[in-house]
């Protein structure tokens, strides 16, 4: 009877399983969607069994998502509630879900199996450290349809790693990387930065962060990293506070154990102000060879007409000599800051102190501020030169009493405006026209018009020289305020 009775019962399925299995044993199903344990499918029961009793972390998906797991995958889970055996883990574990849930449309959908590297699983509190791959199977039921899922946790952190405070100390935007760029975390400061959060620049999600003109030449890196020639890039990340790129320079070190490369260690380091410094060099270098090469051709040039209208060779060093130094001091005075151009004053006053003749003194100077371009300013500094040094030798400036008086003034609408300079002397010996033409005359009456397009009128009255300049301000002045 006994034996009869025995034989009557029904014989337990589920052997062993530990913690999990001893849970799944004891627990009444029948009020849960799965219904009762007994009535279970035999496709259900054997993957239940084989996932109790596998070493490695696992867990299955039936009738929807409804979880099972073994003792290995509850060590790693840490989730919010400590058993969640038969709970449908869109409610029991939401941010699980959310890693999850595409790969399972998948399964259940397409019946595809799947995989995802690199993931760290959520609740964790040494996430940013451990990372794993996650394979999931479809399970078929009697009909031949997908009823569930069953998946596995194979750990791919690398035996060599770096401890994540440490890394956040270092005041650069820090990853880490596994072959051919698939990132695996990323520090707090490249989340500030980008506005991206550690889990969306995991993967290749980093590269939505890069200038799309940039990103394949970062993905080209990574290729001739793992090929041997090291990890170094710039590329343009998009700061989210500011709305704009910058651009960062990116190196990496690969992490090897056993002598194979485990993943890589990385850092991007702002380099835009270094960019833009050398973008100025650029400029600048273009800018000064286009100098030299201009300043070369107004050498040669003084040299020929000075050597064409010299009398002897005294009056040809002598001469040579004052127009080279004046170009040189115009010169000096635009190295300060070739870009800002040269004030018109300074430019003025610097010949005649060149040539002991101060404000005050016997020179009166009166004009508005305005500011000249290089150009203008070397052509506009020999002609003051040649008018000077023409009042030293025969003008009021070789008489104590003779006076000079410098005006300018811009005149004319917006668009159209003129620089008006005005060279007046007084004072000085009886002026006469000049019997011949020489370099001063030919500056003054040809190469002003020619240059600059600028209008000159010398009138040689007796009581002194009256020299008028007219020229464009649109093309030659760069800054200039009008009376």
């Amino acid at each position: 009877m006994n034996d009869e009775a025995e034989a009557d019962r029904p014989r337990e399925w589920l052997i062993g399983g530990g913690l999990a299995g001893n849970v799944i044993r004891t627990r009444d199903w029948s009020a849960t969607p799965l219904g009762p344990r007994s009535e279970w499918p035999v496709a259900m029961r054997t993957a239940l069994g084989i996932l109790l009793s596998s070493p490695a972390p696992g867990f299955m998906l039936w009738g929807g998502p409804i979880l099972l797991h073994n003792d290995a995958a509850a060590a790693l889970m840490a989730a919010p509630r400590p058993d969640m055996q038969g709970l449908p883990l869109p409610e029991s574990w939401p941010e699980a879900w959310v890693l999850l849930s595409p790969m399972a449309t998948r399964v259940f959908q397409g019946g595809e199996a799947t995989s995802l590297d690199g993931i760290a699983l959520p609740g964790q509190d040494d996430a940013a450290d451990r990372r794993f791959t996650l394979s999931c199977t479809p399970l078929l039921g009697e009909t031949g349809r997908v009823e569930g899922l069953f998946a596995s946790l194979a750990e791919t952190t690398p035996p060599v790693r770096v401890a994540v405070p440490l890394l956040e100390a270092v005041p650069h935007l820090v990853w880490r990387s596994a072959a051919g760029g698939r990132w695996l975390w990323s520090g707090s400061l490249w989340s500030a930065f980008t506005g991206q959060s550690e889990a969306e620049s995991r993967g290749f999600g980093w590269l939505d962060a890069l200038h799309p003109d940039d990103r394949q030449a970062a993905l080209a890196a990574w290729g001739r990293a793992d090929a041997g020639e090291g990890f170094e890039v710039e590329f343009r990340l998009l700061d989210v506070s500011q709305g704009h790129y910058r651009w960062f320079q990116s190196r990496a070190t690969p992490l090897r154990q056993d002598g194979q490369v485990e993943e890589w260690l990385g850092t991007s380091t702002d380099v835009d102000r270094l960019r833009q410094a050398e973008r100025r060099q650029g400029i600048l270098l273009s800018e000064l060879q286009h100098r030299v090469r201009n300043t070369l051709s107004v050498i040669r040039s003084i040299i020929r007409r000075t050597v064409q209208t010299a009398e002897s060779t005294e009056d040809l060093a002598m001469h040579l000599d004052g127009r080279i130094n004046a170009f040189a001091r115009v010169q000096g005075a635009l190295s300060r800051d070739p870009s800002a151009g040269l004030e018109l004053a300074q430019l003025i006053a610097d010949e005649l102190l060149a040539h002991a003749a101060r404000e005050d003194k016997q020179v009166t100077m009166e004009g508005p501020p305005v500011q000249l371009r290089p150009k203008v300013a070397e052509t506009l500094g020999l002609a003051v030169h040649e008018l000077t040094s023409n009042s030293v030798k025969y003008g009021a400036l070789s008489a104590p009493e003779g006076q000079i008086v410098v005006t300018w003034r811009l005149q004319g609408p917006p668009g159209e405006r003129s620089l008006e300079l005005t060279w007046k002397e007084s004072g000085g010996p009886p002026v006469r026209q000049p019997r011949r033409r020489g370099f001063g005359t030919d500056l003054l009456e040809r190469t002003l018009p020619y240059d600059l397009k600028a209008e000159v009128r010398q009138d040689f009255h007796e009581a002194g020289l009256c020299c008028h300049i007219s020229l464009p301000c649109a093309e030659w002045v760069t800054r200039g305020q009008a009376p």
